[in-house]
């Protein structure tokens, strides 16, 4: 189980490969945006569930030690299920949200999804022993999440082609972009 949970001293590269895994999202990225012209899939949660697993799929064919399969292929079904489940709540908050100024109440609300489904994701990482984030770097991957999906929500209002692949990918890259910007510092 020690092969599971790799420590990092300062002076080693990381946990991740980067360009591997950047690369892997990239082809993803212009797989889901192209499949997405398709429509396919109307269901959300479907939808949202394959965005989970595909982040967690590039994480996996990055690590730089060797991990149980069985595991990986278990983290990978619950970042699926997380994605969903974070779609849920937060069309459930948005529900709820009636009471908020109409043009603040989509931002509040995804922003919100984005930060917390961050959080759990960062929690499952860490479960899983992929990476140790602190609470300090998970706050700061929460709000980048965060920032990111307000940035997909100005640029779907503005150009209307793009799907809800825009979130996902928005919130791959931030989240991504986070554990990178974490793994290369010592401590935080």
């Amino acid at each position: 189980m020690s092969n599971d949970r790799p420590k990092r001293s300062q002076g080693s590269p990381g946990h991740i490969l980067y360009p591997r895994h950047f690369l892997v999202l990239a082809a993803f990225s212009a797989s889901v945006a192209a499949i997405t012209r398709l429509h396919l899939s109307t269901d959300l949660s479907a939808s949202f569930a394959l965005y989970g697993a595909l982040h967690a799929t590039a994480l996996v064919v990055a690590l730089r030690a060797r991990r149980s399969i069985w595991r990986m292929c278990l983290f990978i079904a619950m970042a699926a299920a997380l994605s969903a489940i974070t779609l849920r709540a937060g069309i459930f908050a948005g529900q709820l949200s009636g009471a908020l100024a109409r043009n603040f109440a989509p931002y509040a609300v995804l922003g919100l999804s984005a930060a917390a489904g961050a959080v759990a994701y960062g929690i499952l990482i860490r479960l899983f022993g992929i990476y140790e984030l602190s609470l300090n770097s998970l706050t700061v991957v929460a709000i980048g999440c965060m920032l990111a999906t307000w940035t997909a929500l100005i640029t779907l209002a503005h150009i209307h082609s793009l799907g809800t692949e825009w979130f996902a990918i928005f919130w791959w890259h931030a989240s991504s972009g986070g554990l990178w910007y974490f793994d290369r510092r010592p401590h935080f």
